[in-house]
C-alpha cells in the first residue's frame, strides 16, 4: 500500500512581526516548519504501515528551501519525498495548488492521500477536498481517528462535526484531511535528522506535469489578493497586580463599563443596514445562501448569511435564494422567508448521502452551473467547507474560505475579506470567475430583523445521478451539551484553560460562568486532555467567536487560541503568571490565582453586564 502525504513548509506564524507604520509584514529571520497538521498526518501514515511493501511518500509544493521540510518528514519515517518546485507556481491559490498537487500525485497513484486540516498561514482547509474532487475521489475531512481495514482496501475514520462526530467508512483510493488527535505530536531527534540528511529528495517541475503552464500560478488561479490590510492592535493591555481580589475586581468592573460604553457609542447601537426592498423576480445577480441545519433546526449562521445577502442586494438589486439540503425542521421555510429569502430551493438528500459527500456536491454544482448566480455563500463549518470546496473544484471556480465580511466595490465586484497570519492581516480577495463562492465564519455577522409577512417561492432540486464511490456514514454521535451552537452567538464567554488545574475545577468554573450568563469555551490543550469537548474549542483549529465580553481564566494565550478571539469586544484575562501572552491580547488583566480572584471578579462585573448586555 502506498500513502502520499501532502505537506506544506510554512513560516512559524507566531514569529512573524508587523510594521504597522509602513504597513508591511516583517518576514526576515522568521524560521519555517512543516505545517503542524501535516506532521500529524505523516506520523499516522507511518503508523499505518504494516509490511515491507508499504510506502509513505511526502509531497511538498514550494520553493527550494521546502526541501528542509521534506528532510524532516523523512526523519519522521517517510520512505521517499518529492518537491514540486517551479517559479510558474508562484501566486497559486487553493485551486491552482490542488491542480498541481493532483498532477504530481497522478504520477504516484497512491492508495491513500493524507492532507492536514489546514495550513497555519492561510487557514483555508480547501486544498484537500478540492484535490479529491479534481482526482474524482471521495474524501473525509476533520479526521481525528483513522484506521485501515485488515485487507487495506478501505478506511474507517472519526470525523469531527459541529455537533459531535461521525464514524465514516470509505473504500480506497481516497483523500483524508486530518486534525488533532489522529496521532501524537512528534518531533524528530538529532540522530533522525542527521540520518535523513543523506536521503535524496526527488525534485520535479511543472513542465514534467503538463505542457500547459497556464494552469498554475497567478494565471491558473481564479482568485487573487487585491491588497493587504494590516490590523493594528487595539487592546489596552492594562495589568492589575498586587491588589486584593476586591480592589482588582472593582478596577476591572470600572474598565469594563467604560469599554462597553465606548463600543456601544462606536456602533451607534444600530442593526446593520439591510435592504428592505426585495427583488423576487430578479434572478440575474442573485445571491444564494446554503442553509445549515442542526438537530434543532436551522442554525443561526444561516440567518447571519441571509442578513448579509440582503445587505448586498442594495447593490445587486437581485433576489436572495436559500438552498435547503435535507430537513431543516418544521418551520424552516417560514424562517428562511422571514429572514430574507425570496426563493427557497430544497434538496431531499435522503438518498444521496451526507452533505459532505460527492453526490450532494455534484447535485449542487449542477444547479449552480445552470443558474449562474452572482454569489453563493456557505457557512465556514465542517460541512460548509467541504461542500463549497468540492463545488468550486468541480466548476473550476474561485473560492474564498473563512471570510469575515463581504463588500461590493465600485466595479461591482464582490470583495471577500479574509483574515490571515493569525488575524493580523486582512486580505481582500477577488475572483475572476462567477459565481463568487465564499465560506463565512459563524458568529461574526448579524441577522436582519425578520419580516414574517414575507413569502418566498419554493422549488425542489432534482438529485443528480451518481453511481461512483462515496463515503458511508456508519454512525452519527451528538456530544452531550457541547455548547458549540450557544458559543457561536454568545454575548458573554468565559474561557477556561489548563491553568484552572484540572477537570475537577470545571463545576466551579461553570457555576461562576452561569452567574454572569456566560457560555464556557476552552483551548486546544484542555480538549486534548479530555476535560471539555472539541465543539467549545476556540482558536485556529476551533471556533472564531465575537462575544461582547470574553473572560479568559487560566489561559496562557498563545497564538493558536488568541486568533479565535480577536473579534471579541472587551477581553479580560485572569492568570497567575504575569509573563503569559494572554495579557498582551487583553484589554485588562489581573495577575492572581483564579480560585481567589474569580468569585470577586464575577460579583463585581455582574451588575455591569446585566445593564449592558
Amino acid at each position: 500500500m502506498k500513502t502520499a502525504v501532502c505537506v506544506k513548509y510554512v513560516p512559524v506564524v507566531s514569529r512573524i512581526t508587523f510594521d504597522y507604520e509602513n504597513k508591511t509584514i516583517v518576514r526576515e529571520g522568521v524560521p519555517s516548519e512543516v505545517n503542524p497538521f501535516d506532521v500529524l498526518g505523516l506520523v499516522r501514515a507511518v503508523e499505518l504501515k504494516s509490511g515491507p511493501d508499504d510506502e509513505v511518500v511526502a509531497l511538498s509544493m514550494g520553493p527550494p528551501q521546502a526541501r528542509d521540510g521534506l528532510v524532516t518528514c523523512m526523519a519522521l519515517g517517510a520512505d521517499r519525498s518529492i518537491l514540486l518546485s517551479d517559479r510558474a507556481l508562484a501566486g497559486s491559490d487553493t485551486l491552482a495548488t490542488a491542480r498541481a498537487l493532483g498532477m504530481a500525485l497522478g504520477r504516484e497513484q497512491p492508495d491513500l492521500i493524507i492532507c492536514g486540516r489546514n495550513s497555519s498561514d492561510a487557514e483555508t482547509g480547501q486544498v484537500g477536498p478540492e484535490l479529491a474532487e479534481l482526482l474524482g475521489l471521495p474524501h473525509i475531512s476533520q479526521v481525528r481517528k483513522l484506521d485501515l481495514s485488515p485487507d487495506s482496501r478501505s478506511i474507517r475514520a472519526e470525523r469531527i462535526t459541529d455537533e459531535g462526530y461521525q464514524v465514516i467508512e470509505c473504500s480506497l483510493p481516497a483523500v483524508v484531511c486530518v486534525t488533532e488527535g489522529v496521532a501524537e505530536e512528534t518531533f524528530a531527534n538529532r540522530e533522525q535528522m542527521a540520518a535523513a540528511q543523506d536521503k535524496p529528495v526527488e525534485e520535479i517541475n511543472c513542465a514534467q506535469l503538463t505542457d500547459d503552464l497556464s494552469q498554475f500560478g497567478l494565471e491558473g488561479s481564479p482568485t487573487w489578493v487585491e491588497d493587504i490590510r494590516l490590523v493594528e492592535p487595539t487592546r489596552q493591555g492594562l495589568m492589575i497586580e498586587g491588589e486584593s481580589p476586591e480592589d482588582a475586581a472593582r478596577q476591572v468592573a470600572e474598565m469594563l463599563q467604560a469599554g462597553l460604553a465606548a463600543a456601544a457609542e462606536a456602533s451607534g447601537g444600530e442593526q446593520p443596514q439591510t435592504n428592505s426592498e426585495r427583488y423576487p423576480e430578479a434572478k440575474e445577480g442573485a445571491i444564494w445562501v446554503v442553509a445549515e441545519t442542526s438537530q434543532t433546526g436551522l442554525r443561526r449562521v444561516t440567518l447571519e448569511l441571509l442578513g448579509k445577502a440582503r445587505q448586498l442586494t442594495t447593490e445587486t438589486r437581485s433576489q436572495v435564494v436559500a438552498v435547503l439540503i435535507g430537513d431543516g425542521g418544521e418551520n424552516a421555510f417560514e424562517t428562511l422567508s422571514a429572514y430574507g429569502a425570496d426563493r427557497v430551493l430544497t434538496l431531499d438528500s435522503s438518498t444521496l448521502g451526507p452533505t459532505c459527500g460527492r453526490a450532494v456536491s455534484k447535485t449542487l454544482a449542477e444547479v449552480v452551473a445552470a443558474e449562474r448566480p452572482y454569489a453563493v455563500l456557505f457557512a465556514a463549518t465542517a460541512d460548509g467547507r467541504d461542500l463549497a470546496s468540492r463545488v468550486a473544484a468541480r466548476l473550476q471556480l474561485g473560492l474564498t474560505g473563512d471570510a469575515i465580511d463581504l463588500e461590493i466595490d465600485n466595479e461591482g465586484r464582490l470583495v471577500q475579506l479574509k483574515p490571515a497570519l493569525g488575524g493580523n492581516v486582512i486580505a481582500p480577495i477577488l475572483s475572476k470567475t462567477l459565481p463568487n463562492l465564499v465560506t463565512i465564519r459563524p458568529g461574526l455577522l448579524v441577522p436582519a430583523e425578520p419580516d414574517y409577512s414575507a413569502t418566498a417561492s419554493q422549488e425542489a432540486i432534482s438529485a443528480a445521478s451518481f453511481s461512483d464511490r462515496d463515503i458511508t456514514v456508519l454512525e452519527t454521535h451528538y456530544e452531550e451539551d457541547p455548547g458549540g451552537i450557544a458559543l457561536a452567538q454568545a454575548e458573554i464567554v468565559l474561557g477556561a484553560g489548563m491553568g484552572i488545574g484540572g477537570p475537577d475545577s470545571l463545576p466551579d468554573i461553570q457555576g461562576l460562568a452561569a452567574q454572569i450568563g456566560a457560555t464556557v469555551a476552552t483551548t486546544r490543550n484542555v480538549v486534548h486532555a479530555g476535560w471539555l469537548p472539541h465543539q467549545v474549542q476556540v482558536g485556529i483549529s476551533g471556533r472564531t467567536i465575537a462575544p461582547r465580553v470574553y473572560l479568559a481564566v487560566g489561559i496562557r494565550g498563545v497564538f493558536d487560541h488568541t486568533v479565535g478571539i480577536q473579534k471579541a469586544g472587551v477581553i479580560i484575562a485572569l492568570n497567575s503568571n504575569r509573563r503569559h501572552p494572554i495579557f498582551r491580547a487583553a484589554d485588562v488583566g489581573v495577575v492572581g490565582d483564579w480560585r481567589e480572584y474569580l468569585p470577586a471578579l464575577v460579583e463585581a462585573i455582574k451588575p455591569v453586564l446585566s445593564d449592558a448586555v
